[in-house]
């Protein structure tokens, strides 16, 4: 335990260290820690690939899914603070040498700190895009593309890992941790064998499994509170410890996340994964797509917040239930371009 808390001492340093290297490019990290934030990638970075590619959305959308509900389950098991609750809690500082950490809106979230969110989903969502570059790139322009794709890559979580540590929100092992089990479970869910596995589960059979999800996740819940810990620990430590409490957003609340997580991964259950894909016609899907996005959005900002919890949390669950199943099945049947046969059977050069 001595080890441990030296270890967060030793990296509470290299948070001040990082806050003062990089204090002038604060709207910059801001930028970043916004761009690549679980939920923001989810409403309109993710959406957006299914204007262009069906099969590229539903393996995307499958990998972020269940990157994000292991994150959520390995912050309830770790349960470990974020910095900027930990230096003002920690008996390894005095009143006289204990440091202070900078703050603002983006620093006080709500919910245990490691692995880390961010670096976890990005680096799901960023190993996606960028293997299907790299597919890309290796048969037109060979390795130096693919060379510089992957700096790209770990460049981008580099910068993300320091934004996050800049605003205290994590600290160095948190990102670290973070962006190694998000390549693992990137590699598992990614795996063509795990896809087809799925495709060949009854839409039954699929729904089993989320509920399943949905019951371990109770049972991680309710296990804490049988063993005296409340799970909403971490709400109260950030509504303590923030500079401003109106700095705390309930929508990166665990709980809220599995709400929204659940929605999604109950339509991909319905659809299942889609291997093979038409073409869609793109003056057609993104027209439909971005119409879908705000449509999702006006939905979220209207959600009625003040009927009851239940009444909250089962209107999020459905609205990401039918935009999720919109985006899956709506814009293919909707965008689709039908090839003629008789104009494939015209076209197929003639043998002498």
């Amino acid at each position: 335990m001595k080890l441990y808390s030296s270890l967060l001492k030793s990296e509470i340093y290299q948070i001040l260290y990082v806050q003062d290297v990089f204090s002038n490019y604060e709207d910059f990290l801001a930028l970043v820690t916004r761009a690549f934030d679980p939920k923001v990638l989810f409403l309109t970075v993710i959406p957006v690939v299914a204007a262009f590619n069906t099969r590229l959305y539903s393996r995307l959308l499958l990998s972020v899914l269940l990157t994000e509900y292991f994150n959520t389950i390995l912050k309830w098991i770790l349960a470990e603070d974020r910095p900027f609750w930990w230096v003002r809690e920690t008996s390894e500082f005095t009143t006289l040498n204990r440091p202070k950490l900078y703050q603002n809106e983006l620093t006080c979230e709500p919910s245990p700190g490691n692995p880390s969110g961010h670096l976890m989903t990005s680096t799901t969502y960023l190993y996606v895009i960028f293997s299907v570059l790299e597919e890309a790139a290796v048969l037109r322009h060979g390795k130096p593309v693919v060379i510089s794709l992957r700096v790209c890559y770990y460049f981008s979580l580099l910068l993300i890992s320091i934004s996050r540590m800049y605003f205290g929100c994590h600290f160095l092992h948190q990102c670290i941790f973070g962006i190694l089990a998000g390549v693992l479970l990137t590699k598992v869910t990614m795996s063509l064998s795990f896809e087809k596995y799925l495709t060949k589960l009854t839409r039954r059979r699929r729904l089993a499994y989320c509920c399943l999800i949905c019951l371990l996740l109770l049972g991680i819940y309710w296990g804490q509170k049988l063993f005296g810990v409340d799970p909403q620990w971490p709400v109260k430590m950030a509504f303590k410890w923030c500079d401003d409490p109106f700095f705390l957003d309930p929508n990166t609340t665990l709980v809220f996340s599995i709400v929204r997580l659940t929605g999604a991964l109950f339509a991909f259950a319905i659809v299942g994964p889609v291997l093979k894909s038409a073409g869609l016609n793109w003056k057609r899907s993104i027209p439909l797509t971005l119409a879908m996005m705000g449509a999702k959005w006006a939905a979220i900002y209207y959600t009625p917040r003040y009927y009851g919890v239940i009444v909250y949390y089962l209107y999020t669950f459905l609205v990401y239930l039918i935009f999720t199943y919109g985006y899956m099945r709506l814009v293919p049947a909707i965008a689709t371009v039908v090839i003629d046969p008789r104009v494939q059977r015209n076209t197929r050069p003639k043998m002498n």
